[in-house]
C-alpha cells in the first residue's frame, strides 16, 4: 500500500487510509476532496472505496462528511469525469 495517511474522522478517531486520489469540484475550488479506502473487500475484484472532503490544518488532516445535496452532485460529476479519462 502505498500514499497512506492518518487521519481524523468527524467522530474524532484516528484512522490510517489509502489515499487513491485528491481532487478540486468546480464550484467548490476552497475544498479538496479525497477518494480513498482502508482496504476492505466488497467481493473478489473490488474494494470499497470512499469520498469525503479533506481538511489539512498545518499537516493534520481530518475528514469531513458532504453533506450539501448539490455539491454532492458537482462531486459525482467530478469523479465521472476523472472516470471517463481513465477509460479514454
Amino acid at each position: 500500500m502505498d500514499n497512506i495517511i492518518s487521519v481524523t474522522t468527524e467522530n474524532n478517531q484516528q484512522i490510517k487510509i489509502e489515499v487513491l486520489d485528491i481532487f478540486s469540484v468546480v464550484g467548490y475550488e476552497n475544498k479538496d476532496y479525497i477518494l480513498y479506502t482502508q482496504n476492505k473487500e466488497v467481493d473478489d475484484d473490488n474494494i470499497q472505496a470512499y469520498i469525503s472532503i479533506l481538511e489539512n490544518n498545518d499537516g493534520n488532516y481530518s475528514l469531513a462528511a458532504i453533506t450539501d445535496d448539490k455539491e454532492w452532485i458537482e462531486v459525482q460529476k467530478a469523479i465521472q469525469e476523472m472516470e471517463d479519462e481513465v477509460n479514454e
